[in-house]
C-alpha cells in the first residue's frame, strides 16, 4: 500500500485576505514539504497550492529530490456563478498548460470539472461544506456535487471532525442514489508540522499508478484532524512567520515603497495579530462550520430516509 497526503500547501499559496500587506497562506518551502512528507511515511508527495503549480514545479529543480515521487497538483478556487459560492477543486497530475487553462475557466466550476474530465485529470472537491452558506438548498447543492464530482475530500485534517462526518453522510446519500463518491484524505497543511497527518492510501508503486487507482475509486483516507486549539496554533505560527520575515527584511513588497507600507500597516495590526482576537476568529469559524455540518447532516439523514422508504415501496 502507498500513501500520499493529497492536500499540502507551500510558500506559493497566496492568501486571499489582507493583500495590502502581502501575506502568504503558508511559508513552507517546497523542499521542506517534500522532506517532511517522506519523513511522515508518505510514499508520494503532492503539492497543491492555491491557484498555483509553482511550488510543485520547483521540486523538479532540486537534485536531491526523487522526481518519481512528485505529484503535481493545484487547489483551484472556482465559483458557482449563479450564487457566487466558491469551492476548492483539487486537481492532480496536471501540467503547467493545464494550470493556465484552469485559471481561465475557474469562474465557473462546471467548466473546470468539464475540462478535467476531458483531459482525464483527477478532480477532487475539497472540504465540500466549508464555503456553503445556504446559497441554495442542501438538496440542490448535493445534486450539484453529484453531477460534477466523483471524488470528495472525506478526511480533511484542517476542519472539524463533524464536517468530515457530514461528507460521510453525503457519500452515503450518493450511494443510495447509485452514485459512487470516492473519499480521499489530505492534511490541508499550512505548516510543516502537519504535513502527512492525513493521507490517501491505495495499492501502487508509481505516481501514474497511484493516480489511476484513486481515479478508479480503489483507495481510502486515513489520519487525524486537528481541533480548534490546533487550528489556532497553526494560524499563529503562520502569522509569526510573516512578522519574522517582515522585520528581518524578507517581506514581499515589490519595492521600497510597498515594503514601507507593509511595515506600517502590519505594525498597526500587530496588537490584534496574536492572542484573543485570532483565537476568537478561529473559534467562531469552528462554531459556524459545526452549525453548517449539523444542518447538512440533518437534511441528508432526511433525504436518505426518504430514499429508503421509496425503495421499500
Amino acid at each position: 500500500m502507498a500513501r500520499a497526503d493529497l492536500h499540502v500547501h507551500t510558500f506559493y499559496s497566496a492568501w486571499r485576505h489582507m493583500r495590502f500587506v502581502h501575506p502568504r497562506d503558508c511559508y513552507v518551502q517546497p523542499l521542506e514539504a517534500y522532506r517532511n512528507a517522506l519523513a511522515m511515511g508518505m510514499d508520494f508527495v503532492a503539492i497543491t497550492d492555491h491557484d498555483s503549480v509553482e511550488g510543485a514545479l520547483r521540486l523538479f529543480e532540486f537534485c536531491r529530490v526523487d522526481l518519481r515521487k512528485i505529484i503535481v497538483g493545484e487547489e483551484v478556487e472556482c465559483t458557482f456563478p449563479e450564487t457566487g459560492q466558491w469551492v476548492h477543486v483539487n486537481v492532480l497530475g496536471l501540467t503547467e498548460e493545464d494550470h493556465g487553462e484552469l485559471q481561465r475557466l475557474k469562474r465557473d466550476v462546471r467548466d473546470v470539472t468539464g475540462y478535467c474530465s476531458a483531459r482525464g485529470l483527477l478532480a477532487i472537491l475539497n472540504h465540500p461544506f466549508q464555503s456553503y452558506r445556504g446559497h441554495k438548498s442542501v438538496e440542490a447543492y448535493v445534486e450539484d456535487i453529484l453531477s460534477l464530482f466523483t471524488h470528495v475530500e472525506g478526511l480533511n485534517g484542517g476542519v472539524s471532525q463533524l464536517q468530515n462526518r457530514a461528507v460521510g453522510a453525503l457519500c452515503a446519500v450518493a450511494a443510495e442514489q447509485g452514485h459512487t463518491l470516492t473519499q480521499v484524505g489530505g492534511s490541508d497543511a499550512h505548516t510543516a508540522a502537519r504535513i502527512g497527518k492525513a493521507w490517501t492510501e491505495t495499492q501502487a508503486n508509481t505516481v501514474p499508478a497511484f493516480l489511476s487507482e484513486v481515479h478508479a475509486g480503489r483507495c481510502h483516507p486515513g489520519g487525524t484532524t486537528q481541533g480548534t486549539w490546533g487550528m489556532f496554533c497553526e494560524v499563529e505560527r503562520v502569522i509569526a512567520t510573516y512578522y519574522a520575515r517582515l522585520y528581518s527584511g524578507r517581506g514581499l513588497g515589490e519595492n521600497k515603497a510597498a515594503y514601507a507600507g507593509d511595515l506600517l500597516s502590519a505594525t498597526a495590526c500587530l496588537p490584534a495579530a496574536f492572542g484573543p482576537f485570532p483565537l476568537a476568529v478561529v473559534a467562531l469559524n469552528q462554531i459556524r462550520q459545526k452549525a453548517v455540518s449539523r444542518r447538512v447532516m440533518a437534511k441528508l439523514s432526511g433525504v436518505a430516509w426518504q430514499l429508503m422508504k421509496a425503495s421499500v415501496r
